[in-house]
């Protein structure tokens, strides 16, 4: 009888771990969506621990790279594909199409063709594997990717946190309705600087345009310091303000508008590339 238990035993385990791996590889199959860190390259120095902090931002539409260097990222189109489920083996039309295999909501692993000639990591006409992990940041990404998916909502205690959009410059601060009417107009008609954000939290800035990341504190609600660099603000209406910015002899004004309708700059930019 004791051993008929523990052969029950067993073979239950056996048919447990079957269905585990069984999910689990069911579960490797799906189509990556959210954002992934780098977290290993299989390349020229064989397989290394990440060598860059960077992120693929999935979407059903658009496949954004997030590349972080210091203070400064770029972030963009890089792949020109959409992350789907491939599998490890070739395509039958072309034998060195991108595949993306082993994927869910964890992880996934990207098996590209590398064509750079002298490239520290990237193989010449060979193979390169990066895996990503979701859930993984290096600081800076952290504060990043929450700048990025903020709903921009103005903090009661300090109006300057949220998110704004450049509007465009001006060289005086006199009669500036009809030149704010004009700004706001001309706004829809100039894509670049529909990528143009600043998102401002309690600690950091985030300028898209300039794609920077900085300290921040706050003098006052017309004054505050970026880095080591003190910026005086205008306020020109509830919602858009003036900021001081002098260059040689003269001083302008980068004019911001606040974004209000809860849609995250990282929407934003990923709409602009359907």
């Amino acid at each position: 009888m004791h051993t008929l238990k523990h052969a029950t035993r067993c073979v239950v385990a056996v048919v447990t771990l079957a269905a585990t791996a069984q999910f689990a590889f069911a579960q490797s199959t799906e189509n990556p969506r959210g954002i992934y860190k780098l977290t290993s390259l299989t390349g020229k120095q064989g397989e290394t621990k990440a060598p860059f902090d960077q992120y693929k931002i999935c979407t059903d539409s658009v496949t954004l790279m997030l590349s972080v260097s210091g203070n400064h990222f770029s972030l963009g189109n890089t792949d020109h594909i959409i992350f789907n489920y491939t599998g490890e083996e070739p395509d039958p039309v072309n034998a060195h199409a991108t595949r993306i295999y082993d994927s869910n909501a964890q992880r996934f692993t990207l098996k590209w063709w590398s064509a750079t000639p002298g490239h520290m990591w990237f193989p010449e006409n060979d193979w390169c594997v990066e895996k990503y992990e979701s859930g993984q940041f290096s600081p800076t990404g952290r504060r990043l990717i929450d700048a990025l998916t903020s709903t921009g909502n103005a903090d009661k205690t300090n109006p300057l946190i949220g998110t704004w959009r450049v509007l465009g410059m001006m060289d005086e601060l006199r009669d500036v309705k009809p030149t704010l009417q004009k700004m706001q107009k001309d706004y829809s008609e100039r894509p670049l600087r529909r990528h143009y954000y600043i998102v401002l939290s309690q600690d950091y800035l985030v300028h898209t345009g300039q794609s920077s990341i900085a300290s921040i504190s706050y003098i006052d609600k017309k004054s505050m310091k970026v880095g080591n660099q003190v910026m005086n603000i205008t306020w020109l209406s509830k919602d858009i303000v003036a900021l001081e910015v002098k260059q040689d002899w003269r001083t302008d004004y980068e004019i911001w508008q606040r974004v209000t309708d809860g849609v995250p700059v990282l929407n934003r930019i990923a709409g602009g590339y359907r």
